[in-house]
């Protein structure tokens, strides 16, 4: 009998920490899972709203006033949300690890931990969108700029409220709200940003994965860490992002009636996943005055019906297809080009008797000496036996240009080529002796 007194207040004690709990609609709240349980932070004070833990609530001690929670595999980091300011978190107590200050620069951001350090990429603040990657050193106690080796031109466009993740010393970072480039007025007139890229941290460079735009509105949350993807929500649509793997996953029977009772005053705080528990917590908007905490099992709030479709355009794919078509085009068109020379061959050749009834012998027989040879090419000299013994050498040379000449004017004009008919150069072993084929 004890035991299940002790069992069923446990049971009412969680239910009671989470269903219907009211907190302020104008407060400043802050949802985050840390291990199995997930706390919310409420003014000055924190609790632990998915079961009893000893000592909560209590104040938290937090010199700010808009965070982001990012968990390790050691420990928990809370930082304020525009970047300068960072804590630890055990589970009880909060420490703080900086000597810095509210940057006011980075609002918005992706926070991921690479290499022991805690890292953020893109984010707005202090009048612009970023397309940086910032990350805490832990020795200096301040946060410094990560180089990069890609240049500026060759990088993403900065953005922030990004799908974005962290796998295997890789960032992924998809569609966000930034500025599109060469545009009027663009502080005015911000959008989507619709390209996909990978970071290596091995070479330190960025990689364009593809693009497409995803059928969501502003303003929209992203909820970071759903099995190491993305969760896109918005009043009208939720998708799961894996940018990796390029994956994505529309939810088309969510629950938009909590959707859309989300806690306006910071949506992006508003909700938290408890993977233990398999399911979010969120606020919602109650009354005029209150806001509530509210548990919503998985299946209920994303549903069970999903469509899956890629992410974005496979470029590598792409670039693969372009280059093949490319060879195809080319060897086309080197076909045709072989098959237009041969073609002047043998629309010459076809011609034969049009063509000996129509120039001199002396002609006729120096072009069919030429065909007889093509593709090859054939040196002057051997052309000058077909001239009279009697003529000297220059005086052969002359005739054989001559001949040239009055065959290709013939040529053009009634066979309708198109000229010139023949290619010279100059003989590769003795570079005296001009050669003629033709072309």
């Amino acid at each position: 009998m004890k035991f299940i007194i002790i069992f069923l207040f446990l049971v009412l004690s969680e239910s009671t920490t989470a269903q219907g709990k009211l907190v302020e609609k104008q407060g400043n709240h802050f949802l985050f899972t840390y291990k199995n349980s997930t706390y919310l932070i409420e003014n000055d004070s924190i609790f632990n709203i998915s079961g009893f833990q000893e000592g909560f609530p209590k104040l938290h001690g937090l010199v700010m006033n808009e965070y982001k929670f990012i968990e390790t595999p050691k420990m928990g980091y809370m930082k304020n949300a525009s970047s300068g300011i960072v804590y630890s978190f055990d589970g009880v107590d909060f420490n703080r690890l900086d000597h810095s200050f509210d940057f006011k620069s980075q609002f918005r951001s992706y926070t991921f931990f690479h290499d022991g350090q805690i890292m953020d990429f893109g984010g707005y603040g202090l009048h612009s969108f970023k397309n940086i990657i910032t990350y805490f050193n832990l020795a200096k106690k301040e946060t410094e700029l990560y180089n990069q080796e890609t240049p500026i031109e060759s990088s993403p466009i900065a953005r922030d409220r990004m799908v974005a993740q962290y796998l295997n010393n890789n960032l992924y970072i998809g569609q966000g709200h930034g500025v599109l480039p060469n545009i009027k007025q663009p502080y005015q007139n911000a959008d989507l940003i619709s390209d996909y890229w990978k970071f290596s941290f091995e070479n330190n460079t960025w990689t364009k994965l593809g693009e497409r735009t995803i059928d969501i509105a502003y303003p929209y949350d992203v909820v970071y860490g759903f099995k190491n993807n993305s969760l896109l929500i918005s009043d009208k649509a939720v998708f799961e992002c894996d940018i990796k793997n390029n994956l994505l996953i529309q939810y088309k029977d969510a629950n938009f009636g909590i959707i859309k009772s989300l806690n306006k005053i910071n949506t992006l705080s508003s909700i938290a996943y408890n993977s233990y528990k398999n399911g979010f917590y969120v606020i919602i908007d109650k009354t005029y005055e209150k806001a509530e905490v509210l548990f919503v099992k998985r299946d209920h709030f994303l549903g069970t019906k999903k469509d899956t479709f890629k992410l974005y355009s496979d470029l590598s794919f792409f670039s693969w297809k372009l280059f093949s078509f490319s060879i195809v085009i080319i060897a086309v068109l080197f076909l045709f080009f072989i098959s237009k020379k041969k073609n002047i061959v043998h629309r010459i050749k076809s011609k034969e008797k049009e063509i000996e009834v129509a120039l001199k012998q002396e002609d006729f027989i120096l072009l069919f000496k030429l065909v007889e040879a093509y593709p090859k090419y054939i040196d002057y000299s051997s052309l000058l036996d077909l001239y009279p013994e009697h003529l000297g050498y220059e005086s052969k040379k002359k005739k054989i240009r001559q001949s040239i000449i009055l065959i290709e004017e013939y040529l053009i004009r009634t066979q309708k080529l198109k000229g010139p008919v023949f290619l010279y150069r100059k003989n590769i072993e003795d570079k005296r002796e001009k050669q003629i084929r033709i072309r």
